[in-house]
């Protein structure tokens, strides 16, 4: 059975790999006119959609802070279940959840690591 050292090296190398090929297509890409052409165009579209979405949100500022509101109140209620899971799950309890529509919900749980500072 693989060690967390020789799985972490296979997924650097694979890293590097993909990182190297990616920049020679960037670099393809950059070269091409065709996609350059393109590139600028959407710039400008790029620029006229946010000119039309500003002036419609100046419109709608009521509506704009009750998003930014809802969007903040998601967040906390998001970290508050994720706490409470956790403690839940550190006091050796069942983790379930089911909706109003009896729909089962099952804790998905992640490890990443990064680079210690």
């Amino acid at each position: 059975m693989p060690d967390l050292k020789e799985i972490h090296g296979r997924i650097r190398a694979k890293k590097d790999e993909k990182k190297k090929v990616k920049t020679i297509f960037k670099d393809v890409l950059a070269q091409s006119k065709a996609y350059q052409d393109v590139l600028d165009e959407l710039k400008k579209l790029k620029a006229k959609k946010l000119q039309i979405e500003t002036e419609i949100r100046s419109d709608f500022g009521k509506e704009m802070e009750q998003i930014e509101r809802l969007a903040l109140d998601l967040k906390t209620d998001e970290v508050l279940l994720t706490d409470l899971s956790l403690t839940m799950l550190m006091k050796g309890q069942t983790l379930e959840l089911t909706d109003d529509n009896d729909v089962k919900y099952e804790p998905v749980f992640r490890i990443t690591y990064k680079k210690a500072s």
